[in-house]
């Protein structure tokens, strides 16, 4: 399994910003290989965590080649004052779980 760790410092949303952002979550649901998205905000420090989690890193390749995510990525400065992307493997996961369902390390 990989996580892609997205954060970022929110800037100014406007319409297609959510227009945008609602397309490309639709797009990585319909990818095969996604398995879930988990958030946490930060206010204190006006911070936002995005983790995905994908089965393999064709089903991340194949998500990155979706043309709303490409037009996102060369707009991020219209919505994002700073961003962070990094891509990581999982080699193990354990613990008794948290009870959620949707959890994909479940």
């Amino acid at each position: 399994m990989y996580l892609v760790t997205f954060r970022l410092a929110p800037g100014a949303y406007d319409a297609e910003f959510h227009e945008l952002n609602d397309a490309i979550q639709a797009a990585a649901e319909d990818t095969d290989g996604y398995l879930g998205k988990r958030t946490w905000n930060a206010p204190e420090r006006e911070e936002v965590l995005v983790v995905y989690y994908w089965e393999s890193l064709d089903a991340l390749d194949s998500f990155g080649d979706d043309a709303d995510h490409k037009r996102a990525k060369q707009r991020w400065t219209e919505w994002y004052d700073a961003y962070e992307v990094t891509v990581n493997e999982v080699l193990d996961a354990y613990g008794n779980g948290f009870g959620d369902d949707a959890d994909p390390l479940q």
